[in-house]
């Protein structure tokens, strides 16, 4: 009774075999299997890759909102900026020909440099040459407006006394605000000295302007 016949033994072993194979992870699938399988890797793969292009399409609009909406805040920080630098100007011809000369080539010798690092700026946040050429001079014409407030402001309210003052703590603001502690986190000693022969440039160019202007 306990013996068995040939045929139970080979079918005994065969199982114990694929058993191992199984328990090992190394058994060997049928061709249609496989290339099932392999054919269920592939369109897998493919849907991942497609997922992934979505994402990607996805969070490329999302940098870009990001960078145009910094490029349009520098923009609307300009036009403030400019606006009253234009009521500057105005209150300073309101006063006489020489003090409102004075303080449009101050500001002209201040705004050169600082368009020119508005314009890098917006090529930065994703702007073109063209776009940001057009934006830029769109700001400059806040001057405009500015300047003919001033001047309607000063003769109609005579409030000249108020804005060159109003105008003036703006810029001392700046100043103290933005770049003062830029030059105190400095660590080079040569880029600090450079940092205040600089400042020593620009002080003596406004008492150069104003001598010639007093002359």
């Amino acid at each position: 009774n306990f013996e068995r016949s040939p045929k139970s033994l080979d079918s005994d072993a065969v199982q114990d075999s694929l058993k191992q194979l199984r328990d090992s992870k190394t058994y060997i699938q049928q061709p249609e299997s496989i290339n099932g399988n392999s054919h269920i890797r592939h369109r897998q793969g493919k849907s991942v890759t497609k997922l992934g292009d979505k994402d990607a399409k996805e969070s490329v609009p999302e940098k870009e909102i990001k960078i145009k909406v910094s490029g349009y805040l520098n923009l609307l920080a300009n036009v403030v900026d400019n606006f009253t630098h234009g009521l500057a100007v105005g209150a300073s011809f309101c006063i006489s020909v020489k003090v409102g000369l004075a303080t449009t080539l101050a500001i002209l010798l201040h705004e050169i440099p600082h368009e020119v690092g508005d314009f890098a700026i917006l090529l930065r946040s994703g702007f073109d040459w063209w776009r940001a050429a057009k934006a830029q001079v769109c700001v400059c014409a806040s001057v405009c407006t500015s300047v003919r407030m001033s001047v309607c402001m000063c003769v109609c309210w005579k409030l000249t006394a108020w804005i060159l003052p109003f105008t003036s703590g703006g810029f001392m603001y700046i100043a103290l605000v933005t770049v003062v502690p830029d030059l105190l986190e400095e660590k080079h000693g040569w880029e600090s000295v450079k940092q205040v022969l600089c400042i020593c440039l620009g002080v003596l160019s406004m008492i150069l302007v104003t001598i010639c202007f007093d002359t």
